[in-house]
């Protein structure tokens, strides 16, 4: 089973603000829509995104599998609590669970019908 890290969100409750803060960092916008803001990590297939998907102050941490089931298994057999799957965004299939800390997390595995970028 190979996992990778996918993305950071970050949840702003002033998109602009926030993201002129990390294009001052010198970090490029790959995408800029109602709502996100994707940068460049300078890591390929890693995003650091700005969005109002989250409260403001919240960060999740988006990983990205090619087993999925497997991942789903391993942590049923810890007793580690998920939510999921479900359809999500990209054509993926997402399980969401939280560290023990506190940090949202998402684990992703693409579909066929999500972009040949996200394949791991």
């Amino acid at each position: 089973m190979k996992i990778r890290i996918h993305e950071i969100e970050m949840g702003s409750q002033d998109l602009l603000y926030t993201s002129a803060f990390f294009k001052l960092l010198g970090l490029p916008p790959a995408i800029e829509q109602d709502g996100l803001t994707v940068f460049s990590s300078g890591q390929p297939g890693m995003d650091l995104n700005v969005s109002k998907h989250m409260p403001q102050g919240i960060t999740q941490l988006s990983f990205i599998t090619d087993d999925l089931k497997s991942m789903m298994e391993q942590l049923t057999v810890q007793s580690i609590l998920f939510e999921g799957p479900y359809e999500s965004h990209l054509g993926m299939l997402s399980i969401r669970l939280v560290s023990p800390d506190g940090i949202p997390i998402v684990i992703n595995t693409p579909t066929d019908s999500s972009p040949a970028w996200l394949q791991v």
